[in-house]
């Protein structure tokens, strides 16, 4: 005999696909005639940004650029200078499978790049940096929490859990002009720049979402090419997008993964400001997910009173996101370097980072590593670099007992900043954000069908109304009420008890009727 089910039917998060893409970066190349001789290569990097992403049936075709820098200090001066070049790349990868709303996150890491000087103005450079894919989409659910029979008996449980609401991807594009202002030296060729978004947040109002943040900008540039004189300026620029989300409900939790996809700095000139400019064109690839308070009952456990059944069941993970937590970590190190003296600072940056949660008993922290790149001038005035390591770590005072989706971690560095303390020691501070988007899990062994076979009934003794049972501590009256073809409620009444489970041995009257 089959039973007609009751389904109840929600969308939930899929992350559809997972991997890592290795990318190439092989070139020779010769500078340009603006470029002068190199007389040595301080430091060569590869960013890269993802400008297309296309999911197409079991298919992502990816389309960027990966960006070449070479710091160098020139043959002739001693001073610093920099090359920048593109290189296109593109990769297809199988996904196996899709849904209908899918979306693609890339996270950048540089692998490892060697470049040599072949000649003062020819470079050879082998490299390659990769790609964290995550293809995140919309997994239609559907779990069984009503059998309609008078003859099922039915464990069910109260589940509260967080539905998709929806999975969205936009494209913010950010022009500005930075107003360098009077007390900053005109810029005459820019060096390098490195941007940070940090305090995204989401908010929902009559089906349209506001993105709030900031992305905070520092830009290195030469302001005498003659002397080589080196000044640097740093911004933020704010992000205030409004898009339409129809579906999208007020009270929805949001988690952000935000990506700088493309950024270019360009010195400008506008008779009209007093100040000197530099013209920021950047692009933001905001992918959003909004998730929805939900609760259902599942059924964990059927049984017929008449016939002997058959179930089948299927494992479900439900997760409910609570929000994002949010810690603004401060880090200090001290860098020693017995190279080289440190005279004067030029910059600090990072070029790589990574966190993650850890969690040992009822304690939680998080930890994390950073690249830290130096560049510096030594007493003599004579440029260079050096890169360190280190560590940090922050515990967390309260109490967090859910699983955490590496995933879903985002870490910006905010804020650098550093002072000398003698020749050989700097004193680095640390400013560090890291928004983690938590949730709980909880996994469960469903009823999917059942089954009775009504040529196969359950054997009871009808000689008597009773029947004894000397039952152990710990034994459950739903397992005692299933063997013995009666119900639970009818063991808990006849024996006047209203807990679940025995807390000791006894004995248990059973209804046979």
């Amino acid at each position: 005999m089959n039973y007609d089910l009751n389904k109840y039917k929600f969308s939930m998060l899929d992350n559809i696909f997972q991997g890592v893409q290795e990318i190439p970066v092989d070139c020779d190349l010769t500078l340009p005639d603006y470029c002068p001789d190199i007389g040595k290569i301080l430091k060569c990097q590869i960013s890269a940004g993802v400008q297309s992403r296309n999911i197409s049936g079991d298919q992502l075709n990816i389309e960027g650029n990966s960006v070449l820098e070479l710091l160098y200090s020139d043959l002739e001066k001693n001073t610093i200078r920099c090359f920048k070049t593109e290189i296109p790349f593109s990769q297809n990868l199988n996904i196996k499978n899709s849904s209908q709303f899918s979306a693609a996150t890339f996270d950048i890491k540089r692998e490892y790049i060697n470049c040599r000087a072949i000649s003062p103005r020819r470079i050879d450079i082998h490299g390659a940096f990769s790609l964290k894919i995550n293809v995140f989409g919309t997994k239609n659910c559907e779990v069984t929490n009503d059998i309609a029979s008078d003859d099922i008996e039915q464990k069910k449980s109260d589940i509260t859990f967080s539905q998709l609401n929806s999975l969205l991807q936009h494209q913010i594009n950010i022009s500005e002009i930075l107003d360098l202002g009077t007390d900053k030296n005109a810029p005459e060729f820019i060096i390098k720049s490195d941007l940070n978004i940090s305090d995204i947040n989401c908010t929902a109002s009559d089906e349209r979402i506001n993105i709030k943040g900031k992305v905070n900008i520092k830009i290195l540039y030469i302001s005498d090419i003659e002397t080589g004189k080196i000044d640097s300026v740093e911004n933020d620029i704010p992000i205030n997008e409004t898009i339409d989300a129809p579906g999208i409900m007020d009270d929805n939790i949001f988690m952000i993964i935000p990506e700088i996809i493309y950024h270019e700095e360009k010195i400008s000139a506008d008779s009209e400001s007093i100040g000197n400019l530099i013209n920021e064109e950047l692009k933001i690839m905001m992918t959003i997910f909004a998730f929805q308070d939900d609760e259902t009952k599942i059924i964990d456990d059927a049984y017929s009173t008449e016939y002997e059944t058959e179930l089948s069941c299927e494992n479900f993970k439900f997760k409910k996101f609570s929000g994002a937590l949010n810690e603004n970590i401060i880090h200090k190190e001290i860098i020693k370097n017995s190279d080289n003296k440190f005279f004067k600072i030029l910059d600090i940056w990072s070029n790589s980072y990574s966190v993650g949660m850890s969690q040992k008993d009822l304690n939680s922290s998080f930890e994390g590593k950073i690249n830290l790149c130096i560049l510096a001038l030594n007493p003599d005035f004579v440029p260079f670099y050096i890169e360190r390591e280190i560590k940090f770590s922050k515990e967390l005072y309260e109490s967090i007992d859910s699983k955490i989706s590496d995933s879903y971690i985002f870490m910006s560095i905010t804020d650098i900043d550093y002072k000398i303390i003698n020749n050989d020691e700097i004193e680095v501070k640390l400013n560090i954000q890291i928004i983690a988007n938590m949730y709980n899990e909880s996994e469960y062994n469903l009823v999917e069908n059942i089954t009775s076979n009504e040529s196969s009934p359950k054997i009871k003794d009808l000689s008597t109304a009773l029947t004894i049972y000397y039952a152990n501590a710990g034994e459950k009256i739903w397992d005692i009420a299933k063997h013995y073809g009666t119900t639970m409620e009818k063991i808990q009444d006849e024996n006047d008890i209203d807990f679940e489970v025995l807390d000791s041995d006894r004995a248990i009257l059973i209804p046979i009727y």
